[in-house]
C-alpha cells in the first residue's frame, strides 16, 4: 500500500504525483506526547504505529512541539465576478494529505485527583486555546486525551466535570488512565472514555483509533458539504474549470472517507465535466493531464471495487477520447508521451490488481497496456527526431523557470494561469516551444523509457504462455539497446530469441535479426560472436547483399588469421573507428589460444554436413565405410585445418580424420588446409574405412557428431560441431520430405541424401551345420532324446566349441518351471532350465561330432527350444590375423502330450461301482489305463503300494499287465480284491498305483519312466453284521442246486436275528421259511436251502430279510445291507436232452 510523504517533485508529460497514486488515509495530527523522554508516552506512541494494517486507515503523526498548521484562506462568498486560472493546484492534494488534519488530539497528563490540579488545569486550557488559534478558519475535529494514573472520576464533583467539558468546548474528550479496566460515561452528549495503558493498552487503543476514525468521517463529510454548497454560486459559462475541480475534490475527500463506491461517482462526474471544458492548443496539456488523474483514479478504484471490466471499459473509453487530440503541432512528441504514460499506468494498476487475486487471461493481461506504452515512447522517440533535431544550440532557457514551482497541474511555465484560447505572447510561445523541443532532444534519455517498459512486456507475456510475444517484445528490447549503444546487451537478448525464429524459418525475421546482432558483435569487438553469428550470415538462406556477405566472410578470415577487419557497411565511420580500435586491442590482448566450438544445428549453416555408414549392418570380419558429405552454400570458397568423423567408441576417431594425424605431424597447418579447401555449390565426400573392434559384437556403433575446424589451434580456432541425434536400429529412417523440411540447402542432390548414422557390429557367420533328428511327440516325464549332429564346414579347425540349449524367451512361466533340460538322462534334484556350455572340443574341418541332449517335461504344452552352438576361428583379413568368435542358433517346437489316462474305480464283489467301503469285506480296485501316443508304449510292469490299512485278499499279487504294449487309442485293465480290517479308520486312501513304461523302440536312449497315480480316498463303514452267499456258477432247469448263508457278527455284542425267507415263481426251495437265531461276537451261523429252479435264464433268487432285535423297540431291518453284500440273481440253464436222457435211464 503506497502512502504518501509530503516530499514533491517536477513531473514529466503524463506523470502522476505521488499524492495522486497513494493510498489516501485520514490524517490525524497527535500533539502533546514527549516519546524521546517520557517511556510512557513512548509505549502509547508505538501501540498507535505498531500493525497499522490492521487497524482502520489513518495517518497518525507526531507533531513537534511548537507546530503550526498552514493558514487557511478567506472563505469566498460569491464568484460573480472570479475567473479561475486552472483545474486543479498542485498543493491541495499534499495539504489534505499530509498538512491539514481531519482530527488534532492533544495528549495531557492529568488526573481527577491531582495535587497540582489548578496549575495542570490552566496548562491544559492554554495547549487547547493554541489549537484552536492554529487552526482558525479549519473544521479539523478536536479531540483532548487524559493520560490518568487512576481511572475513577471524582465522585459529585459536578465542578471539575463543567470544567472539562468548558475546556473541550464542543470537541471529544477521551480519558487514559492506568488502571485495569474500562469505564464509560455520558456527559451532556459528549462522549468519556476511561481506558486503562497498562496490561490491555493494545485493545483500548484500537477503540481510541476507532474514535478518531468516526471524527475524520465527520470531518471529510463536512468538507464535502462544504463544497458542495458553492455549486450553487457557479455558472457553467465562466466557471466550468470550478465544476470539475469542486467535483474532484469532492471525490478525493470522499475517498479519505474509504468510501469507494461515492468517490467513484464522483470521479466520473469530475471527468463528465471535464470534457465539456472547452480544449484548445492553448490548454490541451492542462485538460490531457487532469483528464488522466482523473481516468487513474477511477481505473484504480474500479479495480478495488471488484469490477476490472468497468476498468478496462473506461481505460479504453479515455484512450479513444484523447487518442487524436495531440495539441501543439510542433510538440506532438508531448502526445505521444502523455499517451504512452496513459498505457503504463494502467497497465501498473493493473499488475497490482492481479497481485492482490485477479484472475488475468492470455488475451487480457497486463503485458498488453505495457507494449502498447513501449509504443508510444517509440513513437515519442521518432516524434522527437523529426521534430527536434534541428534545435542544435540551447534557446533561452528562463521560459521554463518556475516548471518545479507551478501553481496548477499541467499548465506551461511561460503563461502559467492563463486561460485564454491563443497565447497572449506569441514570440515568447515560440521560445517555449524551442526550449521544450531542445530538452526533449538533449536531455530525454528515450532508451531508457522504451527499454523498462518492454521489460515489463515480456516478464507479462512470459508468464501468460505467450512466446510469440514475448520473442517479438525481446527483439524490439534489442533493438532499443543496439540504438542506446549497449551492444553487448543487444547482442545477449538477440541471440537469446534468435534460436526460436531459426527453429520456425522465419527467413526475414533471422535475416534481420541476424544482421542487429552481427553489427552489435562488431562494434563490441567479440571474436566468439563475430564468427558464430557470422557463419549464418554468409549463408545463402539469409537475405542480405553479397558485398556485406563477403566482407563479413573475409572478416572471418582475417579474424582467424591475425589480420585487421574491414569496416561493416551500415556503420556510420565513427562507429567503424571506434570498433577499428577495440578489435586491435582485442587481438594484441588475445595470448592464449582460443578454441570454442559452434553447435551447426543450432545455426543457419553456411556449409551443411552428413555422414553415415555405408550399410546398416557389419559382420565382425568385414570392413566398415563412412562417408562424410560436405556442401558449402556460401558465396566464396575457404579453407578448413581439419576434418575429424567421432563416434561412441572413442577408439574409431583416429582412423576418421582429415588430415591424418601422421601427415598432421609432418606438415604445416597452411598445407594441410589445402586439403581441406571448400568451393561453394560443389558436393566434397571423404571415406573412411577401418576393422570393428571385437569386443563390439553385438553393438551398435554410433556416428555421435563430424567436426570441422576453422583456423589454427595455437592461435584461434572455430569448430563447427555436427551433432547426430541418437537412433535406435529399432528406429526407422526418417524421410526424404522431413529431410528437405529440415535442411536450408537448395541442393535436391544433396537434399536427398539419407545418411546411416549408426551400424550394428553383427558376429561372423558360423560355417557349421547343426541337424537334430527326434520322435516327436515329447511324453511326459520321459526324457525326450535330441540327436544333434555339428558339421564344420569352415576351412579350419575351429576351437572352443560350446553347445548351449535353453527354451526360447516369451514362453509362459509354467512351462520354464516344468521343463528340465540335461546332456545325461538322470533325474535331477532341481530342474535346469538352461543348458549352458556343453564342451564339444575341436572340430576339424568337414568333421562331423554327434551329441545327444536329454528334455524331461511335467506339462502338456508346446516348448520351444533353442540350440545354440558357438566357436572361434583365426581369420585372415588383409594380412591380418582376427580371433573371431561364431554363432548358430536353431530354434524347434516341440509337443508334450500325456502318454496315459487312468481312471480309477472301486466295485463291489457283485462288479458294482461303490461310492463307499465296508470293513472287513471284499471289495475290487479297478484301473483303466488308456494310451494317447502315436507311438507304441511298452508297459514294463506295475504295482500298486497299500496302505497300513488296507490288504490284498489274496497272498501272491503279481501285475497283470507286464510286457503289455498300447497303441494309440487302445486300454489296459488290472484289477486288485482287497479288503480292510475292522480296525479301519473311516477315511482310508486306496494307496499308489505305479506304472513302469517306455517306448516300444529298440534305441537303447529310450528310458524306463516310472509314473505314479495316487488312488482316491473312500469313507469306510462298519456293519454289524456281514452276510456271504455260496451259490454254484448257474443252475438248470428241475435240477436241485444248494446254497448256503453266512452271516457273520462283526461286532463284539451277542445279536439276535430273525430271518423270513421269502416265496419265488422261479425256484421252489426247502429249508427255513423264518427262524429266530443268535449270534455270538465275531461268530457267525450258516443257513443251507435246497433250490429247484422252474425257469431258464436270469432268474431272481428269493428274498432274504434280515431283522435285528426283533423283539425290542430298537429293532433294525437289514434288508438293504444283505442286499448289497449278496447276489440278486442266478443264471439257470434251459432243459437239455441229454439230460432228459439220464433222467429216463436212471428211472
Amino acid at each position: 500500500m503506497r502512502i504518501f510523504t509530503g516530499v514533491t517533485m517536477s513531473l514529466d508529460i503524463g506523470d502522476l504525483p505521488p499524492e495522486l497514486t497513494s493510498n489516501p488515509t485520514a490524517y490525524v495530527a497527535v500533539a502533546g506526547l514527549d516519546v524521546e523522554n517520557n517511556p510512557i508516552h513512548r509505549t502509547i506512541w508505538d501501540s498507535f504505529t505498531s500493525n497499522r494494517q490492521e487497524r482502520v486507515p489513518l495517518h497518525l503523526k507526531l507533531l513537534p512541539v511548537g507546530h503550526e498548521f498552514p493558514k487557511a484562506k478567506p472563505k469566498r462568498t460569491a464568484y460573480d465576478w472570479y475567473v479561475p486560472k486552472g483545474i486543479l493546484k498542485t498543493n491541495w492534494l499534499g495539504k489534505h494529505l499530509t498538512q491539514v488534519p481531519a482530527v488534532t488530539v492533544q495528549f495531557v497528563d492529568l488526573d481527577w485527583d491531582s495535587p497540582q490540579w489548578s496549575e495542570k488545569r490552566l496548562e491544559c486550557a492554554g495547549k487547547l486555546e493554541v489549537l484552536r488559534e492554529n487552526l482558525q478558519g479549519r473544521s479539523t475535529r478536536v479531540a483532548l486525551v487524559l493520560i490518568q494514573k487512576r481511572a475513577s472520576l471524582p465522585g459529585g464533583d459536578v465542578l471539575v466535570i463543567i470544567f472539562i467539558m468548558s475546556l473541550i468546548s464542543g470537541k471529544t474528550l477521551l480519558v487514559l488512565p492506568h488502571s485495569d479496566h474500562l469505564y464509560g460515561y455520558t456527559l451532556r452528549g459528549k462522549t468519556l472514555l476511561v481506558l486503562p495503558h497498562s496490561d490491555h493498552l493494545y485493545g483500548y487503543t484500537l477503540r481510541l483509533q476507532n474514535a478518531f476514525y468516526e471524527l475524520a468521517q465527520t470531518y471529510y463529510h463536512h468538507e464535502s458539504r462544504r463544497i458542495k454548497n458553492h455549486k450553487d454560486h457557479l455558472n457553467k459559462t465562466t466557471h466550468q474549470l470550478l465544476f470539475v475541480r469542486h467535483q474532484f475534490k469532492i471525490a478525493f475527500l470522499t475517498e479519505l472517507k474509504q468510501d469507494v463506491a461515492g468517490a467513484l461517482k464522483s470521479y466520473k462526474q469530475a471527468y463528465a465535466n471535464l470534457m465539456e471544458v472547452r480544449a484548445s492548443d492553448a490548454n490541451m496539456l492542462e485538460i490531457k493531464t487532469i483528464a488522466g488523474f482523473i481516468n487513474y483514479k477511477m481505473c484504480r478504484l474500479s479495480f478495488l471495487n471488484g469490477t476490472p471490466l468497468d476498468a478496462i471499459s473506461q481505460f479504453r473509453n479515455h484512450v479513444d477520447i484523447f487518442k487524436n487530440k495531440v495539441g501543439h503541432p510542433e510538440l506532438a512528441f508531448e502526445h505521444s508521451a502523455w499517451m504512452s504514460k496513459q498505457f503504463s499506468h494502467f497497465g501498473d494498476l493493473f499488475e497490482d490488481a492481479v497481485q492482490q487475486g485477479l484472475n488475468a487471461i492470455q488475451t487480457q493481461h497486463p503485458g498488453f497496456y505495457y507494449q502498447q506504452a513501449a509504443n508510444q515512447a517509440s513513437n515519442r522517440k521518432n516524434m522527437c527526431y523529426k521534430l527536434c533535431k534541428s534545435v542544435e544550440e540551447p534557446p533561452e532557457f528562463d521560459v521554463l523557470e518556475g516548471a518545479d514551482s507551478l501553481e496548477f497541474y499541467g499548465q506551461r511555465p511561460w503563461r502559467a494561469c492563463c486561460q485564454s484560447l491563443e497565447p497572449p505572447d506569441p514570440q515568447k510561445e515560440l521560445k517555449g516551444i524551442m526550449a521544450v523541443k531542445y530538452n526533449e532532444f538533449h536531455n530525454v534519455d528515450h532508451s531508457m523509457i522504451i527499454i523498462p517498459l518492454l521489460s515489463s512486456a515480456v516478464a507479462q507475456f512470459k508468464k501468460y504462455k505467450c512466446p510469440r510475444m514475448k520473442r517479438q517484445l525481446t527483439v524490439e528490447m534489442g533493438e532499443e539497446y543496439y540504438c542506446y549503444r549497449d551492444y553487448k546487451q543487444a547482442l545477449t537478448l538477440l541471440k537469446h530469441v534468435l534460436w526460436d525464429y531459426r527453429l520456425e524459418k522465419w527467413r526475414p525475421i533471422v535475416s534481420s535479426i541476424l544482421i542487429t546482432a552481427l553489427r552489435s558483435a562488431y562494434l563490441s569487438a567479440n571474436i566468439q560472436d563475430y564468427i558464430s553469428l557470422g557463419i549464418e550470415m554468409i549463408s545463402n538462406w539469409i537475405q542480405c547483399s553479397t558485398d556485406e556477405k563477403s566482407i563479413v566472410q573475409n572478416n572471418i578470415n582475417n579474424i582467424l588469421s591475425g589480420k585487421p577487419l574491414f569496416s561493416m557497411p551500415g556503420i556510420s565511420e565513427q562507429d567503424n573507428r571506434e570498433a577499428d580500435k577495440l578489435w586491435k586491442e582485442a587481438t594484441q590482448n588475445h595470448k592464449d589460444p582460443l578454441i570454442f566450438t559452434i553447435q551447426m544445428g543450432s545455426v543457419v549453416p553456411f556449409i551443411e554436413c552428413k555422414a553415415g555408414f555405408a550399410s546398416e549392418s557389419y559382420m565382425a570380419d568385414q570392413r566398415v565405410t563412412v562417408t562424410v558429405y560436405l556442401r558449402m552454400n556460401c558465396t566464396q570458397p575457404m579453407s578448413f585445418s581439419k576434418l575429424n568423423v567421432l563416434f561412441n567408441n572413442e577408439n574409431y576417431n583416429r582412423f576418421c580424420e582429415v588430415p591424418p594425424a601422421t601427415d598432421r605431424a609432418s606438415h604445416s597447418d597452411e598445407k594441410n588446409m589445402h586439403k581441406l579447401s571448400i568451393v561453394p555449390r560443389n558436393t566434397h565426400t571423404f571415406t573412411f574405412n577401418f576393422i570393428p573392434d571385437l569386443n563390439d559384437i553385438g553393438k551398435t556403433i554410433q556416428i555421435t557428431s563430424v567436426a570441422l575446424q576453422m583456423g589454427s589451434e595455437s592461435y584461434l580456432c572455430a569448430v563447427l560441431h555436427w551433432t547426430t541425434p541418437p537412433e535406435m536400429p529399432s528406429v526407422a529412417a526418417p524421410s526424404t520430405a522431413t529431410l528437405k523440411a529440415g535442411s536450408f540447402s537448395d541442393d535436391p542432390t544433396f537434399q536427398n541424401i539419407i545418411p546411416q548414422s549408426y551400424t550394428q557390429i553383427l558376429p561372423r557367420n558360423a560355417r557349421i551345420g547343426i541337424e537334430i533328428d527326434h520322435q516327436p511327440p515329447a511324453l511326459i516325464n520321459e526324457f525326450y532324446v535330441f540327436r544333434l549332429a555339428i558339421t564344420n564346414d569352415e576351412i579350419t579347425r575351429i576351437d572352443n566349441v560350446v553347445l548351449n540349449v535353453s527354451l526360447k524367451e516369451g514362453q509362459e512361466q509354467f512351462i520354464h518351471e516344468s521343463t528340465h533340460l540335461s546332456d545325461k538322462p538322470e533325474n535331477p534334484q532341481q530342474f535346469v532350465k538352461y543348458l549352458k556350455g556343453v564342451p564339444l572340443g575341436q572340430i576339424a574341418p568337414g568333421v562331423k561330432v554327434e551329441k545327444c541332449i536329454f528334455m524331461k517335461a511335467t506339462d502338456v504344452a508346446s516348448r520351444k527350444l533353442v540350440f545354440e552352438v558357438t566357436y572361434d576361428i583365426n581369420v585372415e583379413i588383409d594380412d591380418q590375423l582376427l580371433y573371431c568368435f561364431c554363432s548358430k542358433i536353431q530354434d524347434l517346437e516341440v509337443f508334450t502330450v500325456e502318454p496315459f489316462e487312468f481312471v480309477v474305480k472301486v466295485l463291489n464283489m457283485k462288479f458294482e461301482e461303490q461310492q463307499t467301503i465296508r470293513s472287513e469285506e471284499p471289495f475290487i480296485l479297478k484301473i483303466n489305463i488308456h494310451s494317447y501316443s502315436s507311438l507304441p508304449i511298452l508297459i514294463e510292469d506295475s504295482s500298486i503300494e497299500l496302505p497300513h490299512h488296507l490288504n490284498f485278499v489274496d497272498d501272491e499279487v503279481v501285475s497283470q499287465l507286464q510286457n503289455v504294449t498300447l497303441n494309440f487309442s487302445e486300454a489296459a485293465t488290472e484289477c486288485y480284491v482287497m479288503v480292510t480290517p475292522s480296525d479301519c479308520p473311516s477315511k482310508l486312501n486306496l494307496g499308489t498305483y505305479k506304472l513302469k513304461w517306455k517306448r516300444n523302440s529298440t534305441d537303447d536312449l529310450c528310458c524306463s519312466v516310472e509314473t505314479n497315480v495316487a488312488m482316491p480316498t473312500m469313507e469306510v463303514l462298519h456293519p454289524p453284521i456281514f452276510v456271504e452267499l455260496e451259490t454254484p456258477s448257474h443252475g438248470a432247469v428241475r435240477h436241485l442246486m444248494t446254497v448256503t448263508y453266512t452271516i457273520h457278527n462283526r461286532t463284539s455284542m451277542v445279536q439276535d436275528m430273525k430271518l423270513v425267507f421269502d416265496s419265488s415263481d422261479a425256484f421252489m426251495y426247502s429249508g427255513n421259511k423264518q427262524i429266530h437265531f443268535r449270534i455270538l461276537p465275531r461268530d457267525m451261523y450258516r443257513l443251507r436251502y435246497n433250490l429247484y429252479p422252474l425257469l431258464a435264464g436270469y432268474a431272481l433268487l428269493p428274498n432274504l430279510h434280515l431283522t435285528l432285535n426283533p423283539e425290542r423297540a430298537n429293532a433294525l431291518t437289514l434288508d438293504s445291507l444283505v442286499k448289497d453284500m449278496t447276489p440278486s440273481h442266478i443264471f439257470v440253464m434251459p432243459h437239455g436232452k441229454k439230460i432228459d436222457e439220464d433222467v429216463d435211464t436212471t428211472s
